[in-house]
C-alpha cells in the first residue's frame, strides 16, 4: 500500500527540512556562543554553593547544574537558528518566531532537567544543602518553576544573539558599501584614465607632423623615416584605448615608441636606456603611470631635452620596483602632472603603491615608482 503524505505530514517535513537546513550552517562561532553561555550560567549557579563545597552531595550538584546549561543553551541555540532561518530581518513576523523560541526551549529543556533531576535525587540533595524544611514540590509544579527559571536565560541568550547578529549585518553593510564606492571610485578613475589616453597627446601629434612636414623639404627620406616611426607610436599607443589594463612590457614598448619619435626629431636626443627584469614583464600595469613622467621631462621648457632618459625594472620583495633616471634637474618640482601620476596610483593601488622623487644632483632627478607584484589594490 502507498503512503499518502497528508498536508499536515507535508507541512512537517517541509519544517523538519528546513530546521536541518539552518543547523547545517551553523559553525564555530554557534559553539563558541553555547560554550561562553553555558559556562556563565554554571558559574552563576555554582556561586550560590561556594560556601558548602565542603558538605556531600557538592559535586554531583555542581556537574548537574553544568549539564543543566548545556542543555538548556544547546536547544535555546537550535531553536533560535530555526527560528530566524529565512525569517524577515525584523518586524513582527520575526518577533513571533523568536517569543516562540523562547516558550519551546524553555518547556523542552524543563521537560528534559526535571525527570533526570527527581531521577538521580538532586532535588533532594539541593533541599539539604540549603536547609529547607518544607516538603519537596510535586513534580508539576517543579516543572512550572524550572520553565519560567529558564525562559528567563533563553530571553537573554535571544536578546543577545539579536544584537550582535545585527551588529553583524551592520558591519557587513558598511563594508558592501566601503566596497561599491571603492569600485565606483575605481572605475570613475579608470574612465578619466581612458579619456586621458584617447587624447594621444594631440600637441605632440601636432608638433612631430608640423617638424616632418617640414623635414620633407630638406630630407625627405628622412622625414619618411619619422613618419614611420609616428605610425609605429600611434599603432602602440592607439589600442590602449580599449584596454582596461596593461603590463609593464607593453608600458616600456610605449615609451620607447614615444622616445623614437622625439629623438628622431630632436638630434638623437634623450638617449633612452631600458633595463627590464624577465620576471616583471607580464607582470600586471596601468597605462598612463609611467609614459607621463616620461613626457613630462620631455615637455619641461627650462633647460631644454634631457640628453637621456634611464628606466630600470626590478622586483623588491612583494613589490615591483620602477626606477627612472633623468638628465636633467629640477623634475621633483610638484606641479598637476606629478599631482595626476600620485592620484592614479593612489586610486588603481590604494596605499599598496607608491612615487618617490629625488634630485641626486643638480643634472639628475631620479623617479622611484613601487607597484604590487600582484597587480593587486590597496
Amino acid at each position: 500500500m502507498s503512503a499518502v503524505l497528508t498536508p499536515t505530514h507535508a507541512w512537517r517535513s517541509s519544517a523538519v527540512g528546513e530546521w536541518w537546513d539552518a543547523w547545517r550552517h551553523m559553525g564555530w562561532r554557534h559553539l563558541a556562543a553555547l560554550t561562553l553561555s553555558s559556562l556563565l550560567m554554571a558559574v552563576v549557579d555554582w556561586t550560590v554553593l561556594v560556601d558548602k563545597l565542603d558538605k556531600p552531595g557538592i559535586p554531583m550538584v555542581m556537574a548537574f547544574d553544568g549539564g543543566v546549561s548545556i542543555v538548556l543553551f544547546g536547544i535555546t541555540l537550535l531553536a533560535w537558528v530555526a527560528a530566524v532561518h529565512h525569517a524577515p530581518a525584523s518586524g513582527p513576523e520575526r518577533t513571533r518566531r523568536l517569543a516562540w523560541a523562547v516558550i519551546v526551549s524553555a518547556t523542552l529543556s524543563a521537560a528534559i532537567v526535571v525527570p533526570v533531576m527527581y531521577a538521580l535525587k538532586i532535588h533532594d540533595i539541593w533541599w539539604n544543602l540549603m536547609g529547607k524544611t518544607k516538603p519537596i514540590p510535586p513534580v508539576s509544579l517543579a516543572l512550572l518553576g524550572n520553565i519560567v527559571h529558564f525562559a528567563v536565560y533563553c530571553v537573554l541568550f535571544v536578546a543577545v544573539a539579536e544584537v550582535l547578529r545585527r551588529r553583524a549585518l551592520t558591519n557587513s553593510a558598511i563594508h558592501a558599501s566601503q566596497r561599491e564606492q571603492a569600485a565606483i571610485a575605481r572605475e570613475v578613475l579608470e574612465s578619466r584614465l581612458a579619456a586621458m589616453q584617447a587624447q594621444v597627446e594631440p600637441q605632440f601629434l601636432f608638433n612631430s607632423l608640423v617638424d616632418i612636414e617640414s623635414l620633407y623639404r630638406k630630407d625627405p627620406q628622412r622625414a619618411a623615416d619619422d613618419l614611420d616611426r609616428l605610425i609605429t607610436y600611434l599603432r602602440v599607443a592607439l589600442p590602449r584605448l580599449r584596454e582596461p589594463g596593461s603590463s609593464i612590457e607593453a608600458e616600456i614598448e610605449l615609451v620607447q615608441a614615444y622616445l623614437a619619435v622625439v629623438t628622431s626629431l630632436h638630434a638623437g636626443r634623450p638617449a633612452l636606456t631600458v633595463t627590464l627584469g624577465e620576471e616583471c614583464r607580464s607582470a600586471r600595469f596601468y597605462p598612463m603611470l609611467l609614459l607621463p613622467l616620461v613626457q613630462r621631462a620631455v615637455r619641461r621648457p627650462a633647460g631644454g631635452l634631457p640628453d637621456s632618459i634611464r628606466i630600470g625594472v626590478q622586483r623588491a620583495g612583494e613589490d615591483i620596483a620602477i626606477v627612472t633616471r633623468i638628465a636633467g634637474g629640477g623634475g621633483c618640482a610638484e606641479d598637476f602632472e606629478l599631482a595626476r601620476v600620485r592620484e592614479r596610483l593612489q586610486g588603481l593601488y590604494g596605499s599598496r603603491a607608491s612615487l618617490d622623487c629625488a634630485e641626486l644632483d643638480q643634472n639628475t632627478t631620479q623617479f622611484i615608482m613601487r607597484i604590487p607584484a600582484d597587480g593587486g589594490t590597496g
